[in-house]
């Protein structure tokens, strides 16, 4: 079979004046080139670029873990009694801390950050436990 398709083909090529020696590739060829790569090569772009854009994402979020965690920080090395409601700003990331007493000798610190996420506003909230010895 594949030998009858060789000569078949062989033939048609020398009826047409041509040789199955010739050199470069056809426009149909390079046509269908260019098909296959697109196909091929536009999910990897979208793949790429929605990566990008999660990985951005992340970063911000972790940002905003480090800003909370350390406001929580700053304020228990303050001590007991002597931790007050904040709020500031550090880079893009809002945070406000707030305070509450749980019970006697037993305050609550709660920071939380917020941030801006394309179109819309994130926030997370870190707390922790603060007594009196």
């Amino acid at each position: 079979m594949w030998r009858r398709l060789q000569h078949w083909a062989r033939t048609r090529f020398a009826q047409r004046g041509g040789g199955l020696d010739r050199q470069g590739f056809s426009l149909v060829e390079i046509m269908m080139v260019m098909v296959i790569l697109a196909v091929g090569v536009l999910p990897i772009a979208v793949v790429q670029h929605q990566a990008r854009s999660e990985v951005s994402e992340a970063d911000r979020h972790t940002q905003a873990i480090a800003v909370a965690q350390m406001q929580v920080e700053r304020l228990k090395s303050q001590g007991f009694g002597n931790i007050v409601n904040e709020n500031g700003v550090s880079g893009n990331i809002t945070w406000v801390a707030q305070v509450a007493n749980v019970s006697f000798g037993l305050d609550r610190l709660t920071v939380t950050a917020t941030w801006q996420n394309k179109s819309v506003v994130e926030s997370l909230v870190v707390s922790d436990l603060v007594s009196m010895r």
